[in-house]
């Protein structure tokens, strides 16, 4: 499970439900959700080829990259000077905000174009025993990968992250799709320049790196570029730095109410910047795995569309929290987003955009129609809009539920759990520092409205269909290696 497996080794797990039932047993089925009929409301979309100019296109997912270490240095070191180069010639989005702060839904969320109250990929399980049971992706829905390869892409997908491994349904619509589990950036790299030369373009191809992901194992040489020095830590703190991840799943039972006390020493104001050095040496890392992976295309496709994002971003103390998935705040819902190459214009972008729109954009310029279910628009439209987030973690322990509304301007978080409103100044108070919500009623009062009707129109647009699968024991010990499923 822990060496690259190409799609076909993996096609018992995540074939048709009949493959899996009658060969292997895994439990794959459909559960109906609803009053009504599980009927399929997508309509299908006429036989029609990519447009004969139709880019090549690579997408780029670094999972858990906070937006504001794009173009930031520490101790004089740029973090991204590669994707500072993509940024200054092409097109940048800073105000790009995802679907959902963890991994399944925010990705469903992105290759499905549509919100997670629609898809409804989110946990499954009743309880902390049933946790086998994991909500995969609807196979009723129209995926970005299927579209393309049907208008006549090659596409090929190279996954390093457990929630979409093919028993997710995350593979389908790729001729090859690639999985290691928390492989580093150099394989992620390495297997997809693989594929690159088999691909007749057009081509889609798919890399995810995970990197910026918990624990934060960067590279000795980038610490070492960035000035980490961990003889200034005590040998606690050395411990807890660099094996991060239990320290951050204790601080979220802690901060959520799933434990009375922190069991562990809470790490001093060096001990937090070094863990922050170390996710920034990670950065560093990874963007130079992509400078490899775009110039390696670009010497077979010199004017590739190239597609950099983050399906979320991370805490860092931020909110006095850690990791992802609790809350819906900026450092977790605001993700970086660069389009560059294959005929983009150039510039920043600075409206409002969400990642359901990067689908229908790579659709409409490959000359094929998008979905009339999908709730994405084109991201270079001019038009003003609204956006909105939901999560749910990954687990109904964790009794996380909060929706968000977004203008221009204004944040709204609704916290369903915590019977919560908080209302944020999107330009004086990025940080969201001050809640305004007792002073601005009417503002309030009118994003509810917003986020009500989106919330109804979302339901509406659901299929009556969630797809679930059982997953087995190894699956889950990866998914908790990464932080998931506690």
């Amino acid at each position: 499970m822990n060496q690259a497996q190409s799609k076909n080794m993996w096609l018992p797990m995540a074939g048709v439900l009949l493959v899996a039932l009658l060969l292997l047993g895994l439990g794959l089925y459909l559960v109906l959700t609803g009053e009504h009929a599980a009927v399929s409301t997508e309509r299908p979309l006429p036989a029609r080829k990519a447009a004969d100019h139709a880019p090549d296109m690579v997408l780029i997912v670094l999972d858990a990259l906070r937006a504001d270490r794009v173009g930031a240095e520490r101790n004089g070191v740029p973090l991204t000077p590669f994707l500072d180069r993509l940024r200054a010639e092409g097109a940048w989005f800073p105000d790009a905000v995802t679907a959902c702060t963890w991994t399944r839904p925010a990705m469903a969320s992105l290759f499905t174009s549509s919100y997670v109250e629609t898809h409804e990929v989110v946990f499954a399980a009743e309880d902390e025993a049933s946790g086998n049971r994991q909500t995969a992706l609807p196979p009723d829905r129209q995926v970005l990968a299927a579209l393309l390869q049907a208008g006549g892409y090659a596409t090929a997908g190279v996954q390093t992250n457990g929630n979409l491994f093919p028993v997710m349904g995350f593979d389908r619509g790729f001729d090859h799709y690639t999985c290691s589990l928390d492989a580093p950036g150099g394989w992620v790299t390495q297997e997809s320049l693989k594929a690159v030369p088999s691909l007749k373009s057009p081509f889609f191809l798919y890399a995810h790196y995970m990197d910026t992901h918990l624990p934060y194992q960067s590279p000795e040489e980038y610490r070492k570029l960035l000035g980490y020095a961990p003889e200034k830590l005590t040998a606690e703190e050395q411990v807890a730095v660099e094996h991060f991840l239990e320290y951050v799943m204790a601080w979220a039972h802690f901060s959520t109410g799933r434990s009375e006390t922190f069991p562990l020493q809470e790490l001093s104001e060096d001990g937090k910047e070094a863990v922050r050095l170390l996710y920034d040496a990670s950065v560093r890392s990874v963007d130079e795995e992509v400078r490899r992976l775009v110039e390696g295309v670009r010497a077979r496709s010199s004017d590739a569309l190239v597609i950099v994002m983050a399906d979320h971003g991370e805490h860092f103390w931020d909110h006095n929290l850690l990791g992802h998935g609790l809350s819906l705040y900026n450092c977790e819902l605001q993700v970086p987003l660069i389009l560059q190459g294959g005929g983009v214009p150039k510039g920043e972008q600075s409206r409002l955009v969400e990642t359901i729109d990067i689908a229908p954009t790579l659709l409409r310029l490959a000359g094929l129609p998008a979905p009339e279910s999908w709730q994405g628009k084109d991201l270079f439209t001019a038009e003003a809009r609204h956006g909105f987030a939901r999560t749910q973690s990954d687990s109904p322990a964790w009794n996380i539920e909060m929706d968000a509304v977004l203008t221009e301007t204004l944040k709204l978080v609704v916290d369903e759990r915590k019977q919560q409103v908080l209302l944020f100044d999107r330009k004086a108070d990025p940080e969201e520092q001050q809640n305004l919500a007792e002073e601005r009623p009417e503002a309030v009062a009118a994003m509810k409205q917003l986020l009500h009707r989106q919330r109804a129109e979302n339901q509406r647009r659901r299929t009556g269909v969630q797809s679930e699968v059982t997953v087995d024991a190894e699956t889950l010990e990866q998914l908790r290696q990464l932080g998931y499923m506690h």
